[in-house]
């Protein structure tokens, strides 16, 4: 393999999290690869009105596509950058308005050749460029060779998502199968315009989805299969058939993921199969001084950041994952035997069983007799715990009290006068 194809496959794919979180695609798997080789053009000077040039073999090798004839390879590539100038994809702007944004404005080719002139469309502005300098925007940046092996479609999304999640923290929780902006299912779909309403644009979710099993080996295994061979961290999942309020379903309706960065033997470890894969020769170093895209790690610590093996923690990801599978479970079957098992569920991560109990019953002195149904307590009890919860853990803690003292005092005190305020479980008659 060529220094120029070693070269390209380890240019970064910088992308603004807001786009990865929220934007709202339709886009092969080929595709996919495309539109990282060619975001991976970009330089931090660059602006939104550079030219990138390339050639149809360079691009084929690095998506993974054959390149043993060139007037194929041009062809294939002609086709390819067609499909996505034509697409568009949308997201939802700071003003609440939506926005219908374009990938290319500009693909000039030479059947010569083979060479390729594209400049990306204006709309692409705030979601690929400026992002080293703009302190408001977080991004992600993992090498393009991370992806470009995949072959499973949804792998290369659901790794940028997790990815765009994974620096602050090693696990978050979507919900499943619900249809709101929270739901993985929505977050990895293609998304197409609504045959019943014009001008509006749904996520199209697969029928099979529907049955967990079935979208476990269509989607989330293999897709973790691949992030765990070819990335730069390890993941694992866990589904929950509890939601946040702690009610009960037979089917899971929220999926936990856990992540966390690979040791340095396990990264020199992936990046062997990435070589062997690519079947490389890398006598050859590159020359890592060039400008690139930075990652999160260089902007933050400097580019010579790099944890030392006896400072790295070996990491579980499968044990972490049974534990909290385990933890979950133990929490369920603690709350059936409560008389408040919403309550439970929504603290017990926090506070001890003895000071669940306590922060109830502080609750529930609040009421009045005959004020609300006596069978909607718990709901009751766990609405007006969560106004005071969650404007402490808002706060900045200027006291040397504990959460928990903070939070008793509150529900005792009703600072607010919440417990006398009208809700939905009040007696009626």
């Amino acid at each position: 393999m060529s220094h120029s194809i070693e070269k390209a496959r380890k240019q970064k794919v910088a992308k603004s999290t807001k786009m990865v979180q929220e934007g709202k695609f339709s886009l092969t798997l080929v595709e996919s690869k495309a539109v990282n080789y060619l975001i991976s053009k970009i330089k931090p000077t660059d602006d939104i009105n550079t030219v990138y040039t390339f050639n149809c073999s360079e691009f084929q090798q690095i998506i993974h596509r054959s390149a043993s004839a060139n007037k194929l390879s041009y062809t294939n590539t002609k086709a390819i950058l067609n499909d996505i100038g034509q697409k568009t994809w949308w997201i939802t702007l700071e003003s609440g308005k939506e926005a219908m944004v374009h990938w290319l404005n500009v693909v000039h080719m030479d059947p010569g050749s083979g060479d390729v002139e594209i400049k990306f469309h204006e709309d692409m502005f705030p979601f690929l460029y400026n992002l080293m300098t703009d302190k408001e925007k977080y991004y992600i940046a993992p090498r393009l060779e991370e992806t470009s092996l995949m072959t499973h479609k949804y792998s290369p999304r659901i790794f940028d998502l997790l990815r765009s999640y994974q620096f602050n923290n090693k696990t978050w929780t979507f919900e499943l199968g619900t249809g709101t902006d929270n739901d993985f299912m929505r977050k990895i779909a293609d998304w197409e315009p609504d045959p019943n309403k014009k001008g509006k644009n749904i996520a199209k979710i697969p029928k099979s989805w529907s049955k967990f099993s079935f979208f476990e080996r269509d989607v989330l295994a293999p897709a973790k299969e691949e992030i765990n061979h070819y990335t730069d961290i390890k993941i694992a999942y866990v589904a929950l058939k509890t939601d946040a309020m702690g009610k009960k379903y037979r089917r899971p309706v929220r999926i936990k993921f856990l992540m966390d960065a690979k040791t340095s033997g396990e990264l020199k470890e992936t990046q062997s199969i990435l070589d062997s894969e690519y079947k490389g020769n890398f006598d050859n170093i590159i020359d890592d001084s060039e400008p690139h895209q930075m990652t999160l790690e260089e902007s933050f610590f400097g580019k010579d950041f790099m944890r030392s093996e006896a400072e790295e923690e070996l990491f579980s990801v499968d044990e972490v994952v049974e534990d909290a599978a385990n933890a979950e479970e133990l929490a369920e079957k603690r709350a059936d035997e409560t008389v408040y098992p919403i309550f439970y569920m929504a603290t017990y991560k926090d506070f001890s069983e003895d000071q669940i109990d306590n922060l109830y019953h502080a609750c529930i002195k609040n009421l009045k007799p005959g004020q609300i149904r006596i069978d909607a307590y718990d709901a009751w009890a766990t609405d007006y715990m969560s106004h005071y919860y969650d404007w402490i853990k808002a706060t900045p803690e200027d006291t040397k009290t504990t959460t928990y003292k903070r939070l008793l005092a509150s529900l005792v005190n009703d600072y607010e006068q919440i417990a006398q305020k009208p809700t939905m479980w009040d007696k009626k008659g």
